[in-house]
Parts: structure tokens; C-alpha cells; sequence
């Protein structure tokens, strides 16, 4: 409802013989008014703020409570997006749980676990990694795997590009569950490390 309804609606809660032409009274019944109006998008601001699929004006508290960076310039769609992986994670040690995450966010990768030159295993020509390589994972990451946001109604706000490009949440996130003692490196070349 809007400031109008309500006063409206005050109106017609005042007792019989007020003057509908006071001019202090019209003003006052539609200060009362924009407030109601007011009270009732804060509400709902509350209400779609329960989940982070409908969330606007909360947002800022999701990523706060999930200690999320937010880039200047990320579209409502995207910072929805990074909400919901941080939510989503459940925790894993395994290739295929890196593998399961990245898919959620939209990207189709490998996970290369290089090994040092072992004689006996390898053979001439095979790289040669030092001993320490062991704590190393390649996440192979194809061309042309960036996020594209496209402007929709109901999922974006005004002022927004009609379309932007996503910064890569997926290395964020990697970081953020490797565990402490590797090193995980991104390649985006497409191309396979053997």
C-alpha cells in the first residue's frame, strides 16, 4: 500500500465531524501515512531478507555473517551466487568434492595431483617436479568459463550494467577450504598439466 492508502485509511478512523479540508489534519494524516508505507517495505525487506535467493536490502548482512569480500561493481545475481556456495559447502578433502563445488558455481574443471620423478615410475620425458610438489594441486580451469550476469527484473537493481562478468569466486572459495598445508594453483590456459 502506498503513503495515499494509508492515510486514507486513518481517515477513516477518526471520529464522525472532522473536516476533511483542515489542512494541518490532511498533513499529519499523510505523515502517518508514508510512515505505515514505510514500515510495511522495511517488513517486507525483513521477510525477503530470510533467505538469500530473495534477499536485497540484507545482503550485506549475509556476506557479513558468512565473512565474504565483496567487490565494488558485483551485480545483486552474483553476490546471491557466492551467498549461496558459502552456504552450500559441506566440506571434503576429495578431488570429486572440489570438482562438485566448482560445477555449482558454473565451472567445469580438472584437479591435476603432480608427483616428483620416480625412477622406475616414470620414464624419459616425463616432467621433473621436485619432492615437495606432493603438497601442490592444479585446478585446470577452460577458456571462457567466467560468470556472465545478464540484467533481469526481480533479480537486479536499478543502476546495474545490462550485463556484467563475475569476478572469479571460484579461487576464493578453493582458498578458503584447501587444506592448510597446500598449495593449490589455478591454470586457465585450458590446457592439461602432465
Amino acid at each position: 500500500m502506498t503513503g495515499n492508502d494509508y492515510s486514507e485509511l486513518l481517515y477513516l478512523l477518526l471520529p464522525d465531524g472532522y473536516a476533511r479540508t483542515g489542512l494541518r489534519l490532511n498533513a499529519e494524516l499523510q505523515a502517518e501515512g508514508n510512515a505505515l508505507a514505510n514500515a510495511e517495505r522495511s517488513a517486507q525487506d525483513v521477510l525477503n531478507g530470510i533467505t538469500p535467493l530473495t534477499a536485497v536490502a540484507l545482503l550485506s548482512d549475509w556476506e557479513r555473517v558468512l565473512a565474504l569480500p565483496v567487490s565494488t561493481g558485483m551485480t545483486i545475481q552474483a553476490r546471491r551466487q557466492q551467498i549461496m556456495a558459502k552456504l552450500n559447502e559441506t566440506g571434503g578433502l576429495s578431488r570429486s568434492y572440489f570438482i562438485r563445488l566448482a560445477k555449482s558455481l558454473g565451472y567445469d574443471v580438472t584437479i591435476d595431483e603432480p608427483e616428483p620423478f620416480r625412477c622406475g615410475r616414470n620414464r624419459c620425458g616425463d616432467r621433473l617436479w621436485v619432492p615437495e610438489i606432493i603438497w601442490v594441486w592444479i585446478v585446470n580451469i577452460e577458456e571462457g568459463q567466467v560468470p556472465v550476469y545478464r540484467f533481469r527484473c526481480g533479480s537486479s537493481a536499478t543502476g546495474e550494467r545490462l550485463m556484467s562478468f563475475g569476478q572469479n569466486m571460484l579461487e576464493n572459495i578453493f582458498r578458503d577450504l584447501k587444506p592448510a598445508h597446500t598449495q593449490v594453483v589455478f591454470n586457465y590456459a585450458g590446457s592439461k598439466t602432465e
